[in-house]
């Protein structure tokens, strides 16, 4: 019976073993999407804990200052998490195969060697060698996350340019609208392919970025009171507009951005809330700001003798039909990160 104990104990050693190395590399090393439960049972439980104690009626830079505390906790938990499986993988090792004569010897001698204090090493020559190479594994724990926590924060800061680039150009209110007006009018006029390919770049570094690390998302905004969510839906609502009033006329530029931002935000959603939003298929009812802004944007492409398609309710309906294809993804993304549906005008 002792002997099964003890094989049991070395082959459960070797399968948490397992375990912590696929999560090291899925976390920090993999460069394609995969799903790892230690990574999000970590995302998770930290964001829980924090939106706990946001509560439901703090303003939005309220919930920004608590949410920055969100991947901080992220990283700690991940490695309490590593640390643990780690030492009890050598401590089953340890006792399994006899280096140390009982359990919780075996679990100090582990924890001693991961914590490289030394303090209590197994005299036999495997005991000395797994102590090594576990003390290798500890030491790589802190370097290697720490190492990629820089990154982590250039993706944010990557994002944040342009999140602060649009809300300087829109007044502090960043529409569909304001954006339109700056991109094509006096002063933007010369830079509108150029903007387009901008923001298609966005959304790609968003893409690359924050699906295969969906903490991110939960990041908030270096600039105060500004949302990166919000700059999403304001160049895909700036991408339906034209595409519905253009219709023919539309240049690629605006289709490839809108293409890959949907797709963008399709993933992350998915990722986010861990199913996709069902998406309606019939054209969604009128809503008066959108209606409203769709007319003004409408007249000012017809005023500056842009290639407007003559039937303007067919184009009203073809924009709301084209904002319906996001506007659930956004909706997702908007409850999970704890961004105010008014600010997204949903």
């Amino acid at each position: 019976m002792e002997i099964a104990l003890r094989v049991l104990a070395v082959l459960g050693g070797a399968l948490l073993l397992m375990v912590y190395f696929r999560s090291m590399v899925v976390v920090t090393l993999l460069n394609s999407r995969s799903s790892d439960i230690i990574e999000r049972s970590a995302r998770h439980g930290a964001v829980a804990i924090v939106h706990s104690v946001i509560g439901k009626k703090n303003d939005h830079d309220r919930i920004q200052q608590a949410q920055a505390w969100i991947m901080p906790l992220f990283i700690l938990t991940c490695v309490i998490i590593w640390f643990l499986l780690v030492q009890l993988a050598f401590t089953g090792i340890l006792w399994g195969l006899r280096i140390e004569p009982n359990i919780w010897r075996a679990l100090s001698a582990s924890g001693s060697a991961l914590s490289t204090l030394g303090f209590l090493t197994p005299s036999n020559f495997v005991g000395e060698y797994l102590a090594i190479f576990q003390a290798a594994i500890g030491l790589a724990i802190v370097i290697l996350l720490f190492t990629f926590v820089p990154g982590y924060q250039a993706s944010v800061q990557t994002r944040e340019r342009k999140v602060g680039w649009l809300y300087t150009r829109t007044n502090e209110d960043p529409t569909a609208e304001r954006f339109l007006y700056w991109l094509h009018g006096p002063s933007g006029q010369t830079q509108a392919q150029q903007g387009w390919d901008d923001w298609e770049d966005w959304f790609r570094c968003v893409r690359e970025t924050h699906t295969l690390s969906p903490i991110l998302a939960y990041v908030p905004s270096i600039y105060k009171g500004k949302s990166w969510v919000v700059a999403a839906s304001t160049v895909l609502d700036a991408t339906s507009l034209v595409m519905s009033c253009l219709q023919q006329g539309t240049p690629d530029s605006v289709r490839m951005c809108r293409v890959l931002g949907i797709s963008t935000l399709q993933l992350l959603a998915l990722q986010l809330a861990g199913r996709a939003p069902v998406i309606d298929e019939e054209i969604p009812a009128s809503e008066p700001p959108k209606v409203a802004e769709f007319n003004r944007v409408y007249d000012a492409m017809v005023k500056a003798g842009l290639p407007v398609a003559e039937d303007r309710n067919r184009c009203l309906r073809q924009y709301l039909a084209f904002r319906a294809e996001y506007t659930p993804y956004l909706k997702q993304i908007a409850d999970a990160t704890l961004t105010p549906r008014d600010l997204l005008a949903t």
